[in-house]
């Protein structure tokens, strides 16, 4: 033992120590990218003024609160290896709202980024939940989005703010096949007041 040195008392808090996080953005800025940032009036598919040369947010620890606020799938799960990092693979993870819709944000100048083969295997795996009603895959890419399911991607134009997508699983003269249909939201107001009734 040093002289002078003393030793720390033992732990003694139950409570489990917070773990450090394993994984930082770094030089990835393709979120920068692909959303609108509302408080920079920057849009979608338009890179950030504020992402540097080299990669990663030039504002960091000043950036808007919408971006602080989000956290890719890739950041927030420690099983996903670098594959999967947005500016490797060319898209965003991102959980929906509703907890079960995972959305598959892509970058503009790779729109086909997802349909390589491991990316594209594993989505596939994922959208086995579609059938059974437990949930959705959507990529968006420019001009619409895919649904994936495991039989086969439907594709549908860009909704508009207040339209519904609707998806589900119906009888067809081959069997039960899978459709994704967008109901406009004129429709969609329609239908509250009793007038038009739409399938669940």
């Amino acid at each position: 033992m040093l002289p002078h040195a003393t030793r720390k008392a033992p732990v003694t808090d139950s409570a489990p120590p917070k773990r450090a996080d394993l994984k930082v953005c770094g030089d990835c800025s393709l979120c920068c990218k692909v959303y609108d940032i509302p408080e920079l009036e920057k849009k979608m598919g338009h890179v950030c003024h504020h992402v540097r040369p080299e990669g990663g947010c030039g504002v960091w620890g000043l950036h808007p609160q919408t971006c602080q606020d989000f956290k890719c799938l890739w950041i927030r799960h420690d099983d996903m290896n670098a594959l999967w990092r947005p500016d490797v693979c060319g898209f965003v993870l991102r959980l929906e709202p509703n907890g079960t819709t995972l959305a598959v944000d892509v970058d503009p100048d790779r729109p086909d980024a997802w349909r390589t083969q491991h990316y594209y295997d594993q989505l596939k795996l994922w959208s086995e939940v579609m059938p059974k009603n437990e949930g959705l895959v959507l990529v968006y890419v420019p001009g619409g989005l895919f649904v994936i399911t495991p039989m086969e991607d439907l594709f549908l134009k860009a909704p508009k703010r207040g339209d519904i997508l609707e998806t589900g699983m119906e009888m067809t003269l081959f069997g039960l096949r899978p459709f994704a249909r967008v109901i406009p939201a004129r429709e969609v107001r329609k239908d509250r007041s009793g007038l038009v009734r739409r399938r669940g």
